[in-house]
């Protein structure tokens, strides 16, 4: 048996063909929050990167990594 014939394999490729392709849909603050907490986050908010308070904190939160 090959590796591509293994049926751990062919379950693996089967469900990645039917994920969705393209980019993520929107999504508003309620449910990015809602989001977040599911995936184990024991708190989250959100704030407007314009704001004056983030100073210099503000490069590390818009860099690209």
């Amino acid at each position: 048996m090959t590796l591509s014939e293994h049926p751990s394999v062919k379950r693996f490729r089967e469900r990645a063909a039917a994920l969705p392709t393209g980019p993520p849909a929107n999504l508003d603050a309620h449910e990015l929050r809602d989001l977040c907490l599911h995936a184990g986050a024991d708190d989250v908010g959100f704030v407007e990167v314009d704001r004056p308070e983030l100073g210099p904190e503000r490069d590390d939160t818009t860099r690209n990594s």
